[in-house]
């Protein structure tokens, strides 16, 4: 009807519903805690780039193995990340590749073709084969007993060398390994698809594929739309994986629950039933994955990549098709339209119907052949872990802490490098020095050092506060700023070793892991907040629970003058059976200001986290007026702050324009005020004497 009045010819317009109850949805904040932890680690698998992970994500994302302080994985990194991760803190995890590594496991289907005489065999009238009493085909007799044809094979093979990532997707046509002993033509091997694994190591040598061609006689029949209207044969692949080479393999579900993909070879084929993609390029490693839509939690598939040979594909189909069309039965999928080549099912010899073809005919024999089944496992190769030891990791860790102070590496994106602390877990001198690079260019950034290194004998007193000078001079590289003149902060020296109660490591390791636990249980909740009842700065908090059999216990008052001095954090007896930490200090040189305290830098730098999303959120804003933007601003970064540090501080932000901002007219000053206790540390005592009767004068 009409939309519009024309004149007054009666009539009512209906102009449809006018949807008013629509709301924009708020966006739901990603659960980061405060304290996040940059962890790199040796892995049994997983990605080589940072990841987010806790529990079970942690698990799935790097396996089981990798945490089990048995396995060859682990190191004291690996300790670390155990003890972070038992009290619910998510960390930053990344995984550090050995540089004898082997490539990604792999493997590539080519399929043998020799063009030769097939021998023919005696049909049933629905096109099955005749056989004897014996259970033997009968071949057909005379001048028919051969056709012009083709005898292929399946064969898999692998790159294991150092090139093989380069090489990856570059398979050329080769040789085979048939010869037609009347034309002595040999065999050509053509790559059809290529499969490399996630992640390198040899995780993904226990990682396979099933690739079958159904019929109307499997269970769940063949799609035969996809054949009568796309014109394209459809397959089926699955994934599968074990335990290791002896265990029997079971079928890796998709996304969606299922034990199998429909696909097809023919590009751009969509399933006229479901309007689902099912060309295999298309399909497959989305099916098992999800590394590219921030909108889904991120699912790695046991497959990252894989390489399809299109023009080898359609040169094949197109040989075989026009071998079969003139000799085929009338219920092979062909009628003689253009475009039907890729109805040939190559993948198993029979058509929808599973009738044998009469042209193509498969053998065995020869190395990596195969027959491509709805049982048949086919298993990447490759993979290797490479060398995994503590001298190896601190070079690694070495050269990764050179990204904090490179201003063009991705680290610099804090909206994605979501860590905010560093422990040194027990590294060597040269890599404790490295670290400091940690909080070189980023503010949003903690680091804590220990005079202990992993595996090395005990040290001393003296020998501590000999290297905790070492350390804070190298720390004092990074000043907190150099425009208002504040010397380093964002940094802490952690003193003494020991044994950790209740875990597979034997051996000593520093307390760094005493604080990390602390701070975890304290900083590390998701939804950012410190959470009250669970600080650690006094006791009960400040008493050790988990570290026993300490280096060194006591120290005279001049020693503990000295370490304070070189910002070195020491224990002390709490009573005659536990020790606490007197004070957590940063390596800040003024003891008058809040700055020495690591509780205090700890929210500095959630802080500068804060402002810098502030930053996010309005960069681009052109309808509000100074005022607005300076109010709004404000707003945001006091409800992101609000009740986030246990009571323990009054923040104010105080955006406001400089005389240069108004010049400029695209840029505002943002200074955000911290009111916080100064750190008690020192008690001054005297005992003053009275006569009885003087108490109630």
């Amino acid at each position: 009807m009409q939309a519009t009045i024309i004149n007054a010819a009666p009539m009512a317009l209906l102009r449809g519903t006018q949807d008013l109850s629509t709301r924009q949805l708020q966006r739901v904040a990603e659960a980061i805690p405060q304290h996040c932890a940059k962890i790199y680690i040796y892995a049994q698998k997983g990605p080589s780039k940072p990841q987010l992970v806790v529990g079970d994500s942690r698990i799935d994302l790097f396996g089981a193995d990798t945490f089990d302080m048995r396995k060859k994985f682990a190191n004291h990194a690996t300790l670390l990340s155990n003890l972070i991760n038992a009290e619910g803190n998510a960390a930053m995890v990344e995984r550090i590749r050995p540089i004898d590594a082997g490539p990604e496991s792999n493997f590539l289907l080519s399929l043998d073709v020799l063009p030769t005489s097939v021998i023919q065999y005696v049909r049933n009238v629905d096109g099955s084969f005749q056989t004897d009493v014996a259970g033997d085909k009968i071949p057909v007799t005379g001048t028919a007993g051969t056709v012009a044809g083709y005898t292929v094979k399946w064969v898999v093979t692998s790159l294991a060398s150092a090139s093989a990532a380069e090489n990856f997707g570059k398979a050329v046509i080769s040789a085979g390994d048939q010869t037609n002993t009347t034309t002595l033509v040999q065999s050509q091997r053509y790559p059809v698809f290529q499969f490399k694994a996630a992640s390198f190591g040899s995780y993904g040598n226990n990682a396979g594929i099933r690739l079958w061609a159904p019929t109307i006689k499997d269970d769940g029949g063949v799609k035969t739309n996809v054949i009568s209207k796309e014109k394209a044969y459809p397959f089926r692949i699955a994934v599968i994986r074990r335990p290791d080479e002896k265990a029997t393999p079971v079928t890796v579900q998709t996304q969606f629950s299922e034990q199998f993909v429909t696909i097809t070879a023919k590009p751009g084929v969509i399933d006229p039933d479901t309007e689902k993609n099912l060309y295999i390029a298309d399909t497959f490693l989305n099916s098992y994955q999800n590394v590219s839509d921030p909108a889904f939690p991120a699912v790695f598939g046991d497959f990252g990549t894989m390489a399809v040979y299109e023009n080898n594909i359609k040169t094949l189909v197109d040989l075989f098709y026009a071998a079969e069309f003139p000799l085929g039965y009338s219920d092979n999928d062909f009628n003689g339209e253009a475009g039907e080549s890729y109805l040939f099912n190559f993948v198993g010899g029979t058509s929808s119907n599973g009738v044998p073809y009469n042209t193509f005919q498969f053998v065995t024999g020869g190395a990596g052949t195969v027959r491509l089944t709805e049982f048949s496992n086919i298993f990447a190769a490759g993979g290797s872990d490479g060398t995994m030891n503590n001298a190896a990791f601190a070079t690694s860790v070495t050269a990764r802490m050179q990204d904090y102070i490179d201003e063009t590496s991705s680290v610099q994106d804090i909206a994605t490098n979501v860590e905010s602390i560093f422990y040194d877990s027990g590294f060597p001198l040269q890599t404790k020095y490295a670290l400091c690079n940690f909080i070189g260019k980023r503010k949003d950034t903690f680091v804590v050092l220990a005079t202990h290194t992993d595996g090395q004998p005990e040290l001393t007193a003296s020998e501590e506060n000999s290297l905790a000078i070492s350390l804070r001079t190298r720390a004092m590289m990074y000043p907190e700023s150099d425009y208002f003149g504040t010397p380093v902060a964002r940094a802490m020296i952690i003193g003494r070793s020991g044994k950790l109660r209740n875990t597979q490591y034997g051996k000593k390791v520093s307390a760094v892991m005493e604080v990390a636990i602390k701070s975890a249980r304290y900083m590390g909740a998701g939804d950012g907040r410190w959470k009250s009842g669970f600080n650690f700065d006094g006791a009960p908090g400040s008493i050790l629970d988990y570290m026993t059999d300490l280096n060194v216990t006591f120290t005279s008052a001049t020693t503990r003058n000295k370490d304070w001095d070189v910002g070195l954090n020491y224990v002390q007896a709490y009573d005659r059976r536990s020790f606490f930490f007197p004070a957590l200090k940063t390596v800040y040189t003024n003891d008058t200001s809040i700055l020495n305290s690591f509780f205090t830098a700890m929210a500095i730098c959630q802080i500068n986290k804060v402002t810098v999303a502030a930053w996010r959120e309005f960069s681009g804003e052109s309808y509000l007026t100074n005022a607005q933007l300076a109010e709004r601003i404000n707003t945001f970064i006091s409800n992101k702050l609000e009740n986030r540090f246990d009571g323990r501080y009054v923040i104010q932000p105080a955006a406001f324009f400089t005389d240069a901002d108004l010049q400029r007219g695209y840029s505002i000053t943002v200074p955000v005020k911290l009111f916080g206790p100064s750190m008690f540390t020192v008690m001054t005592t005297n005992v003053q004497a009275f006569r009885i009767s003087d108490l109630g004068a």
